[in-house]
């Protein structure tokens, strides 16, 4: 507008919602001349719509019917400027069409597709420039097309509509603003957080609050609080009030905070002391709804006195105001002196994510016209966690050194980014206690860069974790995954600054594998692949390293962990960790017995990687291991042996080799029919299972017949047990009935009536006792 020149009263609704527009076009806006002549929407859309916000920030799909539904102006709008993509798209419900046939406008005008945003920027100049001049909206709209790319502007309605009788000069412009001056939020971009900001907004919308942002140097703090501060203005007519503490601890105050922000308030009367300027600004919170942003508080609250009297302030502020605080850890002082249901810590502890983190570079290298390739954005962003101060100060440095020397310091952690968090860092380190140094020393050994809360109490106890959270910040809890989680520069300065000894790195390997165990016992099994597999490369490492504890110690954990695990054929994420783990049980077995069922496992593990050269190996020799055994201890040892030869089976089919393999099966066969016979309900399973790969098998060599007689005694086998237990046998009778259907269909045969009969009958009983 103001490159136009435009003569125009520009009211920004904030927030951008269907209320807010509502309100603008209702009919007390019309009879107080408040209303506008024309609605201009410049943000996203789609084919079929808006899209604004809700009172939070969060996005709201807002469809033509719903905008029309929310929008009735008693007269119609002179023009309607949709100057978003797609919104008058070829479809019956895009916004243009609906808003023009609904008579909201005597003209509308809107994209049929995208448009880059620096085209609908210049669009919109030109057409308004036009406009003013008095040029008729067809030629004005025709006029500006040509800064689009690509397409043309849509215009429907009436063409013949001009702006008469105006003055070309300044454009008034009444954004929505709070009353005092905020730092930096034109000036930098904001990206990402949009979570976070949703959370702060909804806090805000129900004051009292106080609301302390914390974190590390650099995490953006300051500039998370100015834009939450900038998004909910609107609920705090009293207006919004920005005061920063110096860094330097004599200056301060509570007195020199209270003075910023009676200044930014324009509170009338000149205070006398710190008494009166206290009294002015609590009347002015109490009255109306006020919003205080208290930035870099870190020195005040180190001083007991000073952050005592903050507290009292913020305690006192009215139950319609709030305050927003940022400092880099949570002072005991204010969580003791303001009740929890008034306090609201906001832990800040992760940079920007990914794609945030690089659209914030890729924004800054842009202006400092010193364009960065992709990778090079991916490497700073991943040398500092995504943290916007690094990222401003090394696109920065880009414009003033050797690019490919400064983004090789980047990639090798040297150089400035190497300096920024070593300072950052050491701050912290600085004010734990021994039990949160012992916890932060520990945390290069979870490489997950994360872990669950039993775990780390296990090193440092409780007291370490709310050590190492509140005086050093580098570690924050997530409720959705259950853990307590850091960046993995953080775990790497421990192991710059703590390098433990080799017994110092053995018994904290130790206490973590007890742990471990201890944490895997209560894993549900129903989610156990969701959190084993949060937690796969903590778990990755500890098994690596089973051999640099004791046995006992090693065991213990791998056999725990093992039976945590899904089975290998049952998981994707969870596989590549079965075949290291079984040979750790391998290498640690106590006696043949355990050694044959850590290689039984490991073979299965290792087919399910696709390595069944080295699963039969294994395979191979768990079954000798067996036979041995077997000789001396027959009913103890035979079911193990039973299932090695079973497994064998199939290994040997894997890699084409069937006749060993018929071979194998068979003697499984044999053995678990006698066990079935001797004790049906804990070997008819088993029995089925067999016999189906050993129609396998035989359908493998083409000897149909007696595939088809295996697949039905498999069906046969299990009838008894399916109707009593129809959930636990439910997967085996479905492999079974497939694999006998199949082969009857090949040899053009019907199935056997009998046995269907019986099949259905056991589903029919099954289901009436359900």
């Amino acid at each position: 507008m103001r490159d136009a020149r435009a003569p125009i009263l520009l009211s920004c609704l904030l927030p951008p919602t269907l209320d807010a527009l509502r309100r603008a076009l209702s009919p007390r806006a019309f009879d107080q001349q408040a209303h506008p002549h024309v609605l201009h929407v410049a943000g996203h859309a789609w084919a079929q719509g808006l899209l604004l916000e809700d009172e939070h920030g969060r996005t709201h799909r807002a469809t033509a019917a719903d905008v029309l539904r929310a929008i009735r102006p008693p007269r119609p709008l002179d023009l309607v400027v949709l100057n978003a993509c797609e919104t008058a798209a070829d479809d019956a419900h895009a916004a243009a069409r609906a808003l023009c046939d609904a008579g909201i406008a005597r003209a509308v005008v809107g994209h049929p597709v995208r448009v880059a945003d620096d085209d609908a920027i210049k669009f919109a100049g030109a057409l308004y420039a036009d406009l003013c001049d008095g040029v008729a909206l067809r030629e004005a709209v025709a006029r500006a097309q040509s800064h689009l790319v690509g397409h043309d502007a849509v215009l429907l309605g009436d063409g013949d509509l001009r702006f008469a009788d105006l003055d070309r000069g300044a454009p008034l412009i009444l954004p929505g603003a709070p009353t005092a001056d905020l730092p930096g939020v034109s000036a930098t971009p904001f990206f990402g957080r949009g979570a976070t900001l949703v959370d702060l907004a909804q806090r805000l919308a129900n004051p009292p609050s106080v609301i302390v942002i914390t974190g590390p140097a650099g995490i953006g703090k300051s500039r998370l609080a100015l834009e939450a501060a900038l998004r909910t203005a609107w609920r705090f007519p009293g207006g919004v009030a920005y005061a920063r503490v110096p860094d330097d601890p004599r200056a301060a105050t509570v007195a020199s905070l209270l003075g910023e922000l009676a200044a930014a308030l324009r509170l009338d009367a000149a205070p006398t002391d710190e008494r009166d300027l206290r009294r002015q600004l609590l009347a002015h919170t109490r009255a109306v709804p006020t919003l205080l942003i208290l930035d870099n508080l870190d020195a005040l609250l180190e001083r007991d006195a000073e952050c005592a009297a903050l507290a009292d302030i913020l305690r006192d502020l009215g139950a319609s105001s709030a305050a927003l605080l940022t400092a880099r850890r949570l002072a005991a002082t204010l969580e003791e002196r303001l009740s929890a249901s008034v306090l609201a810590p906001c832990p800040l502890h992760a940079g920007l994510a990914e794609g945030a983190a690089r659209a914030f570079a890729r924004t800054l290298t842009a202006r400092q016209q010193a364009t960065l390739a992709e990778t090079d954005l991916a490497a700073i962003v991943e040398a500092t966690d995504g943290r916007p101060l690094l990222i401003e100060r090394l696109t920065a440095l880009s414009r003033r050194r050797d690019r490919q020397a400064l983004l090789r310091e980047v990639r090798e952690r040297r150089g400035d980014v190497a300096a920024q968090l070593e300072r950052v860092y050491h701050w912290h380190a600085a004010r734990v206690d021994a039990a949160g140094e012992r916890l932060w020393a520990t945390l290069p050994l979870l490489p997950a860069g994360q872990a669950p809360e039993g775990v780390l109490q296990a090193v440092a106890g409780a007291d370490g974790i709310a050590n190492l959270q509140a005086a050093a910040g580098v570690i924050e809890f997530d409720p959705e995954r259950q853990a307590w989680r850091w960046h993995a520069t953080v775990a790497a300065y421990a192991a710059r600054r703590w390098p433990p000894d080799a017994a110092a790195r053995r018994d904290r390997l130790a206490g973590l594998m007890d742990a471990w165990r201890a944490w895997l016992a209560d894993v549900d099994p129903d989610d156990a692949e969701r959190r084993l597999t949060a937690e796969r490369a903590n778990l990755e490492l500890l098994t690596e390293e089973a051999r640099s504890v004791s046995a006992e110690t090693a065991r213990a954990f791998l056999v725990a962990l093992h039976a945590a695990l899904p089975a290998p054929d049952r998981t994707l994420a969870l596989r590549a960790i079965q075949a290291p783990l079984s040979r750790a049980l391998v290498d640690l077995a106590r006696d043949d017995g355990e050694r044959a069922g850590a290689l039984n496992n490991l073979g299965v593990a290792l087919a399910a990687l696709g390595r069944y050269n080295e699963a039969l190996a294994a395979t191979r020799e768990a079954v000798a291991l067996y036979r041995a055994l077997a000789d001396e201890r027959p009913a103890a040892v035979r079911p193990d042996l039973a299932a090695s030869l079973h497994n064998l089976g199939i290994r040997l089919a894997a890699l084409g080799r069937n006749n060993e393999a018929l071979a194998a099966t068979e003697e499984a066969v044999a053995i678990r029919r006698a066990l079935a016979d001797a004790c049906p309900a804990a070997f008819l399973p088993d029995l089925a299972r067999s016999l189906n790969v050993l129609g396998d098998c035989y359908a493998a060599l083409d000897q149909h017949d007696a595939a088809l007689e295996a697949y039905e005694a498999a069906v046969r086998t299990l009838l008894p047990a399916f109707q009593r237990l129809l959930t636990a046998y439910a997967d085996q009778m479905a492999y079974s009935v497939r694999d006998y259907a199949t082969v009857c269909a090949r040899l053009g045969r019907a199935p056997d009536a009998a046995l269907l009969a019986a099949l259905l009958a056991a589903l029919l009983a099954a289901a009436q006792q359900q």
